[in-house]
Parts: structure tokens; sequence; C-alpha cells
């Protein structure tokens, strides 16, 4: 006989702070893993074969000019997004920074 989970309404409504992106495998996702690591030690960072899945409370932030020093070379936001399958909370990018928010109005856009 097979278990049965329940997943009550409640928890499924519930409000999270957690943010999450998918980076398909490549040369700029290693480098985006490594400045995961090395600024964001919080974050969660799940090897999924083909893509990496990278999660965290809050915000996710990669800065290119960052990403471009770990790479050796220049890299721009849309260059960086080309490797993006799916993302989850509120993105804001902003001269050579891409963050994503778990706040539907994040503090900078706020009067």
């Amino acid at each position: 006989m097979s278990e049965t989970t329940t997943t009550s309404w409640k928890s499924m409504t519930e409000a999270r702070d957690t943010v999450g992106i998918s980076l398909q495998g490549s040369e700029e996702t290693t480098a985006a893993l490594e400045l995961v690591r090395n600024t964001m030690p919080d974050a969660k960072v799940t090897d999924k074969d083909c893509f990496y899945k990278i999660e965290r409370d809050k915000l996710l932030e990669f800065d290119m000019k960052t990403l471009g020093e770990i790479l050796g070379r220049p890299i721009t936001v849309p260059e960086f997004l080309v490797n993006m399958s799916t993302y989850y909370g509120r993105i804001v990018i902003n001269e050579g920074i891409l963050q994503i928010h778990s706040d539907i109005l994040p503090a900078r856009f706020r009067g």
C-alpha cells in the first residue's frame, strides 16, 4: 500500500522569502557558482546534472564586474541571462548588477 502525503492549502499559499535561479551548465555558470559560494555562503546550490539551482532567502545578487574577474573576461547582464532558464522572485537589473529580491517592491523603489 502506498503512503499518501497531504499538503495543507495554508502551506501552499504562505508567503516565503526564498528566491532562486536556474542556470544551464556553462563557463559563465561555473563562474557564477564560484561567486555565490564566495559572497553568499548561505545560498543553497543544487546540481541537477544539466543545470544548477541556486536558492537563498531574501536576495541573490550577481555583479557582472566581479563575475568578469572570475571569468577572466568582461561579461554583460544579457550574456549572463542567456544561461538562465528560470527564476523566482523579483528581478532588478541596474548598472551591471542583477538582483533577485523576495520583496515585491525592493527598498530602492519605495517612496
